[in-house]
Order: structure tokens, then C-alpha cells, then sequence
């Protein structure tokens, strides 16, 4: 097809780069758990990169891809500091401005952004065409939350301690949360609820694992923490 037809919204092009020439970004505020680049780098191992990273040609900085890159990392053995192992990948390479450049670190992982899913058909891809939902990236608690525990999906992990572990809490989640959103609509009122802020992701994980809840949800009842702070 002739490069007149090219939408002129594309502002990236593909080349091949050095690994060494990739700088992550300091200001990313993405972070990501044991369990989850386990699973990451399972994927990688399995199906390959499918996606390229995304770089800002001008700065030298990753915009996107940060997690994969550092799966990369250890699956070469690249060593950063020495660039023993260093390797090549293609990588869509743009030009951002400094402002655009912290924008999109949020922008292209951010939940709110990128759309959700249709459940009916997310069933479907599991119940006919026989898809796992750890091989689309779901954990068990992913599952049951979005399915509200239906027996259908909930057997998938039951060997999973974690799962195992935070299922009896689960109910009463789902009850928390529900009440904090009819709570909220009625009184459109922040007053009856407060924001707990930890240092980082390995200390999250550890506050909802004492609380006995998911350690992905988001609402927590008062009843957990003043179970877990008695005594």
C-alpha cells in the first residue's frame, strides 16, 4: 500500500535497537509483584514478545514496556552495568516532549483508560473455545470478583493457597464494597471512609494478607482492620 494512504495520526516508526540503548525511565510508577512477573515472564518464555516497547527517541527513555523489558533482562542475563549479553529488539520509536513522555508512562498502563470487559464474551473465551484464565493473566481472586464467585470458574485454582486463603474473606468483601458505593451515592460524602498509604507494593501485599482480604481489592470493611488490629 503507498505510504500516501498512511494515516497521518502515526508518529512512530519500528527500528532495531541495542538493549544497552534503552534507559528506563526513573519517574515510571509502575511497579510489579513476584506473582505477577513470574506470570509475565511465563508468557514471554511461552509465546515470545508480541508487543514492541515503546521509546522516546530524543530523551533515550522507555515510555512503555518496562516489566518486559526487565523480563528480557533476566531471560539474555543482560548485565546493565557491564553490558555482558547485551541484545537487540525492535522497539516503536517515537518523539515525545518531556511533558508527553511522563504523561504516557501513566496513560498506557492505566486501567481508566483502557476500556473493560465484556464478561459474557470473557466467558466465552474460557467455556467453549477453552481458554485459561491464568493463560489471559487472571489470578483465581481476579475471576471470582469479576463473576461474583460463580461456580463455573471458581474450581479453576483450588489449588492455589493464596486463593484459598482469601475465599472465606471474599463475600464479605464484595459486601463492603457494595455498601461503601449505595453509601457514597446516598450521602456524597467522603467522611465515613480514609485512605491507607504504604511505601510500596511488597508492603501492601503484606497490610491485605494480615487483613485477610485480596490483596488486589480496593475496599476494605471496618470490621477486617479491627479484627486484625485487636489485641
Amino acid at each position: 500500500m503507498s505510504s500516501d494512504h498512511l494515516t497521518k495520526y502515526q508518529r512512530f516508526e519500528n527500528v532495531r535497537v541495542w538493549r544497552h540503548e534503552l534507559r528506563p525511565h526513573p519517574k515510571n510508577p509502575r511497579t510489579i509483584g513476584k506473582k505477577q512477573e513470574q506470570r509475565l515472564r511465563g508468557k514471554v518464555k511461552d509465546v515470545g514478545l508480541v508487543q514492541p516497547l515503546i521509546w522516546n527517541r530524543r530523551t533515550g527513555y522507555l515510555v512503555g514496556g518496562h516489566q518486559r523489558m526487565e523480563v528480557l533482562d533476566r531471560l539474555e542475563k543482560y548485565n546493565a552495568l557491564t553490558r555482558e549479553n547485551d541484545y537487540q529488539l525492535d522497539v516503536s520509536a517515537c518523539e515525545l516532549s518531556d511533558a508527553q513522555e511522563l504523561e504516557m508512562l501513566v496513560f498506557l498502563n492505566n486501567p481508566s483508560a483502557s476500556g473493560s470487559f465484556d464478561l459474557d464474551l470473557l466467558a466465552d473465551l474460557n467455556l467453549s473455545a477453552g481458554i485459561d484464565f491464568a493463560g489471559m493473566g487472571f489470578d483465581q481472586i481476579d475471576v471470582d470478583l469479576m463473576f461474583d464467585g460463580d461456580a463455573r470458574f471458581s474450581h479453576l485454582f483450588e489449588d492455589d493457597d493464596e486463593v484459598a486463603a482469601s475465599k472465606e474473606k471474599l463475600a464479605e468483601v464484595k459486601a463492603a464494597r457494595e455498601a461503601g458505593a449505595e453509601r457514597m451515592q446516598g450521602e456524597n460524602s467522603a467522611e465515613f471512609y480514609f485512605v491507607v498509604v504504604c511505601r510500596d507494593d511488597e508492603e501492601r501485599t503484606e497490610c491485605m494478607r494480615r487483613l485477610g482480604v485480596p490483596k488486589h481489592e480496593q475496599f476494605v470493611s471496618g470490621d477486617s482492620l479491627l479484627g486484625a488490629t485487636e489485641g
